[in-house]
């Protein structure tokens, strides 16, 4: 069966005291639709508030259903993590970028570097194995921008890094696909982007880290 592809408009309801709001939600994969106008070849369709939390709800679900198997650190694995952390932390003002440690990774050959804050987070496709002010489950914010005339989705890299199986690793958007989980109809996202685990690139800085250091 095909799934067809709606838009839903955003619904915002305000009182004095409080505010709801529900933002940037995505196209929708689903099989029923309520049509506000049939006299075009464009049609709307509007979901109520409690349709529109159904919706998030099923996507989370089905997204936490769909998580990769989790990573376990080893105990020197995050004793060097933990080390790069004291030297990785913002330092300073926020308008000089380039003064902080790691200002640049390069993750397949490409360089990317660090932003002071962002409004842009990830909904990565495991559980981080480092929970910090940076990610919070399979949440992460963005820390980096890497070329910004390449690929949207893959232009930015999410959490801080972290050391594995001799290697430093971290997350970077991709391109999210419908046939990646089975959700529930109706289904709907407002997440903006999507991270997987990617290796930083072994001629990178990163790798002078050691113990021996600290």
């Amino acid at each position: 069966m095909k799934r067809k592809i709606i838009i839903f408009i955003v619904i915002f309801i305000s009182c004095a005291t409080n505010q709801t709001k529900i933002e940037n939600v995505k196209i929708v994969p689903t099989t029923t639709q309520k049509i506000v106008n049939n006299t075009t070849t464009t049609s709307t369709t509007i979901y109520d508030l409690e349709e529109q939390y159904l919706m998030l709800d099923n996507f989370k679900v089905a997204w936490e259903e769909n998580l990769k198997e989790s990573i376990i650190l080893s105990q020197e694995e995050i004793e060097l993590t933990d080390y790069l952390y004291s030297l990785w932390i913002w330092k300073g003002d926020k308008w000089t970028p380039e003064n902080q440690n790691f200002y640049e990774l390069k993750v397949n050959n490409k360089i990317c570097r660090r932003i002071w804050s962002s409004m842009g987070y990830a909904w990565l496709d495991q559980i981080h194995p480092v929970q910090n002010i940076f990610t919070n489950g399979y949440v992460a914010t963005e820390r980096y921008i890497c070329d910004p005339d390449g690929d949207f989705t893959e232009n930015s890299l999410f959490g801080a890094p972290f050391y594995y199986k001799e290697k430093w690793w971290i997350y970077q958007g991709y391109d999210f696909s419908w046939d990646q989980i089975d959700c529930k109809s109706p289904c709907g996202t407002s997440v903006g982007y999507f991270g997987t685990l990617v290796p930083i690139d072994s001629d990178d800085e990163i790798y002078n880290i050691s113990l021996s250091d600290s």
